[in-house]
């Protein structure tokens, strides 16, 4: 749904700005915020972070509920968002966490960087930097793309090159099949990240939740692709044997 309301967001913005800016380039589009439809995007855009912060909290509470746990603290926060500061001014956070007090009416002061799934999770306080208006790093980041990152592994077992990366982790995936692209070597230094949080004074980390396992989404579209070749050879063999059963 929030790539669907994206896609829709960016057409009306391109045509938005082909009315009052035809030389724009594709990249610095917009849509006017005190249009009807810059309410809507952004009402839409609410819509989508109530609906994600829900199912993070079935999530939570269906494990809470099979480990017999009771939650004492909850924190949640989106990401690679649009966020609105106090004085109207809107944010793309692309590969950003926001790193103030009040960036929504449920924030509670606190925000989580996941590294990745090999290191910790950061419990932070954001110090609302003016020279990275606001943010903090989301994550570790990545250091190529994921398709890069495969390339790099193509030929190596995905059972071996997953045992190497997360000895004595917990490691699952919904789908079965590992995302190789997922793995902490895709991500830049956990380490070096943390330090240079803390040397650029972008957030405070004030507690950090160690892994003991994780569990990823893995390569859900091995089984659509698994799927499409067995309805493609079926399709085929049908024709075939529709060719054969008209020449008889």
């Amino acid at each position: 749904p929030g790539a669907l309301l994206y896609k829709r967001g960016q057409r009306a913005a391109e045509a938005h700005t082909r009315k009052v800016c035809p030389e724009a380039p594709k990249a610095s589009v917009w849509i006017a915020a005190d249009s009807d439809e810059g309410r809507a995007y952004w009402d839409a855009l609410q819509l989508m972070r109530a609906w994600t912060k829900a199912n993070h909290e079935a999530i939570h509470d269906l494990v809470c509920d099979g480990l017999g746990a009771r939650p004492r603290d909850r924190f949640w926060n989106e990401h690679n968002f649009v966020f609105r500061r106090s004085d109207g001014l809107y944010l793309h956070g692309k590969g950003a966490t926001p790193a103030w007090a009040d960036y929504a009416e449920d924030a509670q002061g606190l925000t989580l960087i996941p590294l990745n799934m090999s290191e910790p999770v950061l419990i932070t306080r954001g110090l609302d930097k003016p020279g990275a208006l606001g943010f903090a790093p989301h994550g570790a980041g990545r250091n190529t793309s994921r398709s890069a990152h495969l390339r790099r592994l193509e030929g190596r077992p995905p059972a071996e090159v997953l045992a190497e990366e997360t000895a004595g982790l917990d490691i699952r995936f919904f789908a079965d099949t590992p995302d190789l692209s997922e793995l902490p070597s895709a991500y830049k230094n956990a380490d070096a990240v943390r330090r240079q949080i803390d040397a650029h004074g972008l957030a405070e980390v004030v507690d950090a939740v160690e892994p003991i396992g994780s569990i990823m989404a893995g390569d859900w579209q091995a089984g659509f692709r698994a799927e499409r070749r067995r309805r493609d050879k079926s399709r085929d063999q049908s024709r075939k044997a529709s060719r054969a059963a008209k020449r008889r």
